[in-house]
């Protein structure tokens, strides 16, 4: 029984059965089977019903249909799985009859603050009664049949320890589909919170004379590190790879968590929902499951076994299975020479072995798939003409197959011309029920050709059609290029564990300074370090806080050490270091961030008094304005003392907010008064709507005959807006309707994660609106305004206008042409060439051929033949001015008649070798015959200088030399 929102996520994940003969049916058998396997268990707990009532003292039950907050408000109906019933603590619904529990479903109506529900069960618990960690739990039941009933014994956690279901856990015991009356199924549910949680599961064919309307005993014996189902003593299914991550986590929990805690017994009767659908004419009312006894035992011959760590060894897959190419690559036809499989009807199979575009009508999804060549190797580019509904509407798919018990890691070249989100993951397909074998990953496009990385572990059976998926769809038209696409086993592959580490979720730039995290050891991501002393490190998983055991301390305290390297301070920060402490005699630790090597000290040498007691201390620090350094060290010394020191919960926070700013773009959103028409907006109007969008004397002007029925039936986008982390921003616009309605206006990521919600009442006057909101992570966002149904409607015919959107760090400077910082004249080149200068090659670069004039108010570089050089021809501005420490962003727009490469290169010009210093790498762009703003930022980290120069080179760059007429315009040089 899940306890989830994740509605699609529900269903059992159907995997082959055992091939497992059940008992025969006759009296006492599977009793008997039961004493068999019971021998070394000794009872603990138990109910067997055999009072006239249900024992309170041992059952509490849930009410109702939906999942509420600790407040009472609602989160989500159908307990998160679309169930249909209302659970009661009547004696209708629960009883005790002839030594049974019983459970009743019935169809009658039932209503509350939220709705009205058509029948009515119960669902008992022990939570806050009786919980348990490890045991033998036994329960002899007799379940019900008939379409859409949902049967349980099963398991929660009694404290959320890891966090949000179901990195928490769940254990199933039992679940029946009253659908399939010969099957049972038990399963685990684990990983991180919704929707990244996990699953894995298998079934049990019950004999076809004795399905599950007779009584079976349903057990789970459950070990540190091993879980073990039987039916009847008959042993179908051992567990024994699992993991958990919170929110806040850079690793996974130690083994063997989540199972390592306390969980709560749950028994209910579901009718509906996502595990065996609605029920039909066929399904009986009422109907029971019955429950003779609920049992749970404890070892009483040995101790627990000691969990296993799953040790990760090499993956071999099935004969019939797509094998790895001689590179290891899972990934066939990575270079797109094989034709690309189009699906565009549903009940159309995927080519098995190559790739296929799938863009199904039913969500919407429009586009077709091009193949380009970039840097000497083939790229599919998906072009996008509707984005659709959801994320995959259009979608990149190919088949690949995945061994249990491996690690993978997905690696691909991608792009699009601005920026954008892009959505990948690795699952099953329908066969298995789209289990989830990746996390779903997004990643932030941008005009750049870069690489993006992941890794999963394949806790699932092996799939030998697993489906790698770019999902291209609900975000934007923006194209995209994908290309060196890699899927490897990388089994046993170590973790870095001394990179840059950017702040966690919850701000904190020490990864697990819980100690809770890694391998059982639970040190990953810290070393510990003796020289010319006696110590050593642990962590028990009890305590679960470092212990530091001290013999010999040496004659310093930095003679014992314990560090984490990769810590990302930012300039002119205040900062809070915060652990917890004690030690066995009173003493002194010393704890610092220092630079990578040591040398440099960011926060002084603090000296830490210990008491036996453990408390909390701090060090409060500022970082120096002008250095920022994403590989500190956090350093805590021991030394020049014996004894024990405990340390726990390390945290360390940014307690300021002043970005970064030279990667930021203080102004995203571009046009937003609308002076170049709808360009860098798109639109959406869903098939139950009606509306044009169009732009009226500099006015977007929405122009609506059906506002559908949905609030995002008709909206106003812009997408591709990279907002950076901790920053305030601040949107304003100006709105006003013909009609009296309601919009929104959001601010969501490409998971639909609303970073800003509002929503504006509008007339006929024009009003100014301005919200003001902070990220809570790097992201590329929409914003988007929602003009579908609202509470007035149907509204009728009527136009909406909005105009002047401004999306802005807050307090950014206003935006305007430089005049004299850095010095671009004639960037517009409405006078002419005045400023530029054009040069066509030597003998050493390789002579150009063409001229440069101006036309049309646009630069336009007419080359009939390229030199030998990438800077053979060029065109360049010089005596530009470039301040160290500022940070500068350049933008230009530029389209060539043959696509083609241009390189923009920064840096001042010498009179000697080498010739030029660039103040930044080479840019490199690819020029289409579609004009296009380009844009890039960096820091000025060389000494000022006021003869700076910009450079277009438009030369021989390899697989992009045409010689074509480029045109250029709008270059502009903007000291943030």
């Amino acid at each position: 029984m899940k306890k989830t929102l994740a509605l699609l996520l529900s269903a059992m994940m159907i995997l082959p059965a055992a091939s497992i003969a059940a008992p025969k049916d006759k009296p006492g058998n599977g009793e008997l089977k039961n004493k068999q396997n019971k021998s070394e268990w000794s009872l603990v707990w138990s109910d067997e019903f055999s009072g006239p009532e249900i024992d309170r003292s041992k059952w509490t039950y849930d009410i109702g249909n939906w999942i509420v907050d600790e407040d009472g408000n609602g989160i989500t109906n159908g307990w998160g799985n679309n169930e249909k019933e209302y659970y009661t603590d009547s004696s209708e619904n629960a009883f005790i009859e002839d030594g049974k529990l019983v459970i009743k479903a019935k169809k009658e109506q039932v209503t509350d603050q939220f709705g009205t529900y058509d029948y009515t069960s119960a669902k008992l618990k022990t939570k806050g009664l009786f919980s348990k960690k490890y045991g033998r739990y036994e329960i002899k039941a007799k379940l019900p049949t008939g379409k859409g009933l949902w049967p349980a014994l099963w398991m929660l956690p009694e404290d959320d320890k890891y966090g949000a279901w179901a990195a928490s856990g769940e254990i199933d015991i039992m679940e029946a589909w009253g659908s399939r009356p010969n099957t049972v199924s038990g399963t685990i549910h684990y990983g991180e919170g919704w929707p990244n949680n996990k699953y894995t599961g298998k079934e049990f064919e019950l004999p076809k004379n004795r399905g599950i309307d007779k009584w079976h005993t349903y057990a789970l014996e459950w070990e540190p590190g091993e879980l073990r189902w039987y039916v009847d003593g008959e042993l179908y299914q051992t567990q024994n790879k699992w993991y958990s991550k919170g929110t806040d986590n850079a690793a996974n929990f130690a083994y063997p968590a989540p199972f390592d805690q306390e969980f709560y017994l749950v028994m209910n009767l579901a009718v509906g929902g996502w595990f065996d659908g609605e029920v039909d004419e066929t399904t009986i009312f009422p109907s029971q499951m019955e429950v003779d006894y609920v049992r749970v035992y404890d070892l009483k011959k040995r101790d627990y076994r000691e969990p296993v760590e799953p040790v990760a060894g090499p993956v071999v897959l099935p004969a019939d299975a797509k094998q790895p190419l001689e590179d290891g690559n899972l990934v066939y036809d990575q270079n797109y020479e094989e034709p690309i499989t189009i699906v565009d009807q549903s009940g159309e199979a995927l080519d098995t072995m190559h790739w296929n575009f799938v863009k199904l009508p039913d969500f919407g999804g429009a586009g077709r798939l091009e193949l380009e060549e970039i840097e000497g190797k083939n790229f599919a580019k998906t072009i996008i003409e509707n984005p659709g509904s959801q994320l995959y509407s259009l979608q990149m798919i190919q088949n690949i197959s995945l061994g249990n018990g491996g690690k993978y890691k997905v690696s691909f070249d991608a792009k699009s011309d601005a920026a954008r989100s892009m959505m990948v993951k690795v699952g099953a397909g329908a066969e298995r029920g789209w289990v989830k074998y990746s996390n779903e990953e997004s990643f932030n496009l941008t005009s750049d050709l870069q690489t993006y990385e992941f890794t999963f572990d394949m806790l699932n059976d092996t799939d030998i059609a697993a489906r790698l998926e770019f999902n291209l769809g609900g975000n934007g038209t923006n194209p995209v290029w994908i290309g060196n696409v890699r899927v490897e086993d990388i089994t046993g592959e170590p973790v870095d564990e001394e990179g840059p580490k950017q702040p966690l979720p919850d701000g904190n730039h020490v990864y697990n300074g819980t100690f809770d995290q890694g391998g059982m050891d639970r040190m990953i991501f810290w070393n510990f370090s003796v020289e010319d002393a006696a110590a050593t490190a642990s962590v028990s998983e009890e305590t679960r806080e470092l212990h530091v055991a001290i013999e010999d301390g040496g004659s310093h305290p930095e003679a014992i050490q314990l560090d984490q390297q990769g810590m990302n301070l930012v300039a002119g920060n205040d900062y809070k270091l915060s652990f917890k402490a004690r030690a066995d005699e009173t003493r002194t630790i010393q704890a610092a961030l220092l630079n990578k090597s040591g040398t440099t000290d960011y926060s002084g040498i603090n000296i830490i008094e210990l008491t036996s007691n453990m408390e909390e201390h701090t060090v409060e620090f500022t970082m120096p304005e002008d250095v920022s350094d994403s590989e500190a060290l956090l350093v805590f010394s021991f030394g020049n003392g014996v004894g024990d020191v405990f340390l726990d919960d390390v945290v360390l926070l940014k307690t300021s907010n002043i970005p970064d700013y030279g990667d930021i773009d203080l102004y995203p959103l571009k046009n937003g008064d609308f002076a170049s028409g709808l360009d860098a907006w798109t639109n959406y109007i869903h098939y139950d709507a009606t509306a044009g969008i169009s732009v009226d004397n500099g006015e977007a002007k929405v122009a609506i005959s059906n506002e559908g029925q949905e609030t995002w039936s008709v909206q106003l986008i812009q997408g591709g807006l990279s907002l950076a982390k901790d920053v305030v921003y601040e949107l304003s616009f100006e709105a006003r309707s013909t009609v009296e309605r309601n919009i929104e206006a959001t601010v969501e990521n490409s998971q639909y994660i609303r970073r800003l919600s509002e929503k504006p009442q509008l007339n006929s006057q024009m009003q100014l609106f301005t919200y003001e909101f902070t990220m809570p992570a790097d992201e590329i966002v929409s914003f988007k305004v929602l003009l579908g149904k609202d509470a007035l409607s149907p509204i009728g015919s009527h136009d909406v206008f909005i105009d002047n959107v401004v999306l802005k760090v807050k307090d950014a400077p206003s935006e305007q042409e430089p005049v004299t910082t850095p010095g671009i004249d004639n960037g517009t080149f409405s006078d002419g060439t005045t400023g530029w200068t054009a040069w066509w090659g030597d003998q050493w670069s390789g002579y150009a051929g063409g001229e440069m004039t101006s036309v049309n108010e646009e630069l336009k570089v007419a080359i009939s033949q390229v030199g030998g050089a990438s800077y053979s021809p060029q065109v360049f501005q010089k005596d530009l001015l470039f301040e160290n420490g500022s940070s500068y962003s350049v933008e230009f727009d530029a389209r060539a008649d043959v696509h083609r490469k241009m390189n923009v290169n920064i840096g001042k010009e010498l009179s000697f070798d080498p010739w030029f210093i660039g103040y930044l790498p080479t840019q490199t762009f690819d020029l289409t015959n579609e004009m296009k703003q380009y844009r890039f930022t960096f820091m000025m980290d060389k000494e000022t200088y006021d003869d700076g120069k910009i450079v277009f080179e438009l030369g021989n760059i390899l697989d992009g030399n045409a010689a074509t007429n480029v045109y250029l315009d709008n270059v502009r040089i903007i000291k943030n």
